[in-house]
């Protein structure tokens, strides 16, 4: 059975600690740049913090990401392929040859 994402995202929170981490300070970050689009007119300091946030969130979401396809892919190596020999584990016929 393949997990959704949004399964995996959920299993993971709760199981993995780093990955708990990084959840948490996304959402940090998504808070406090949702606090400088609450302000009409950014300063260009303030306007410098607000993409500095940008950056390191997308950063964190990558990393997340590189997470939850590690463990799809530990998940996928874990599956035995059923079919007859000669057959492709997606159904289809491999080449001999």
């Amino acid at each position: 059975m393949n997990e959704t994402e949004a399964q995996l995202f959920a299993r993971l929170k709760e199981e993995d600690t780093e990955f708990r981490r990084l959840a948490e300070k996304h959402r940090e970050f998504d808070r406090k740049i949702m606090e400088f689009d609450r302000i009409y007119y950014l300063t260009s300091d303030q306007e410098r913090k607000r993409k500095e946030l940008q950056k390191l969130k997308l950063k964190i979401k990558d990393e997340m990401y590189a997470i939850m396809r590690r463990h799809t892919q530990a998940q996928d190596a874990t599956v035995i392929p059923s079919g007859s020999p000669g057959q492709s584990p997606d159904g289809g016929y491999q080449r001999k040859g």
